[in-house]
Parts: structure tokens; C-alpha cells; sequence
């Protein structure tokens, strides 16, 4: 099983995939496409966003184990489906493959009900209640499971403890 920590920008989800991780021992990637674009500029094109959505799966495997059998990720091949749509106007066949890919993925969506923070990599201030549906239609699209994670600052951080422990309470149920 997969941990998918989602949402809009400046949502927590970064916070909370570092944070569930050392809560509950398990091994967690922080997201790729933020790690190098900070690294190397904020410029990308469609090109580069093909690649980022490539190197982002490789990352998560370095990071975490595929063995393993419970991971926790910030983000997956959703966010760079939403992010390619809106930015380039249409999702490259690429991506789309890898979503299909990702079949033992559940989510905890982040609902944008913290303040926005803007950092040089944020680009969609106003834009992110839409963003946070486009993010739960495609989840659903998928049929995956999933559990909305709201509340500000330790509130926040117990919510997504709930939400985590219950996701795992399902997948021994199916083991």
C-alpha cells in the first residue's frame, strides 16, 4: 500500500508526509518535482514535466523500498496530470500511463484551509479550492480509496494521525 499525501499547493502536504512518516516508523519521499526545481530554477516546460514525472517515480523507489510493503508519498502521477492540464493545457500519454501504474495507491487529500504560503515554486494562490477538486474528482475517477485531512496546526497533524491509522486498519482487514 501506498500513502498518497495530496491536494492543491500550500497544503500542508510536504508537512505531513515527513511528519506521518516519524510518527508511525514508516519510510516516506518527500516530492521530487519541488526537490529539483529548487535545486536547479523554477523554469520547466512540458518536456521537463515529463521528465520530473519519471525521475519522481525513480526518487520514491530510492526512497522507499518497493518491498516494503507501506510507504508514505507526497504526491503522485495525479498531481502531475492536474499540473500539466493546467499549466500546458492537456496530459501527456506518459503520465497517464504511470497513473494507471499506480493501482495500490490510497490517498489523504489536503483540503486548502490553511493559509497560503508563497515560495518562488507556488503558482496558484486563488486557484486552490479548484485545484483541490480537480484532485478528489480524479481520485474518484480512479475508484481509489481516500480521506480528506483538514484543521490548522496540531489539529491538522492529529486529523491526518486518525485518517492514517484508519487506512491501515483497512489494509489489514484485506491481508
Amino acid at each position: 500500500m501506498r500513502i498518497i499525501i495530496t491536494g492543491a499547493e500550500s497544503s500542508g502536504k510536504s508537512t505531513l508526509a515527513e511528519h506521518l512518516g516519524r510518527q508511525f516508523n514508516l519510510p516516506y519521499a518527500l516530492e521530487y518535482a519541488r526537490c529539483y526545481l529548487e535545486k536547479n530554477g523554477p523554469d520547466y516546460d512540458l518536456d521537463l514535466l515529463i521528465r520530473l514525472s519519471g525521475l519522481h517515480l525513480e526518487y520514491q523507489q530510492t526512497e522507499v523500498d518497493p518491498a516494503v510493503p507501506i510507504g508514505i508519498f507526497d504526491t503522485d502521477m495525479i498531481n502531475f496530470k492536474i499540473w500539466a492540464e493546467e499549466v500546458f493545457g492537456h496530459c501527456p500519454d506518459q503520465v497517464l500511463d504511470r497513473i494507471e501504474k499506480e493501482s495500490s495507491h490510497v490517498y489523504l487529500l489536503c483540503k486548502p484551509d490553511l493559509p497560503w504560503e508563497p515560495d518562488l515554486l507556488r503558482e496558484n494562490p486563488d486557484d486552490r479550492d479548484m485545484l483541490y477538486q480537480r484532485h478528489l474528482g480524479e481520485i474518484k475517477r480512479l475508484n481509489r480509496p481516500y480521506l480528506i485531512v483538514e484543521g490548522v496546526g496540531t489539529q491538522r497533524l492529529a486529523n491526518a494521525e486518525t485518517a492514517l491509522r484508519y487506512l491501515l486498519t483497512m489494509e489489514e482487514g484485506r491481508m
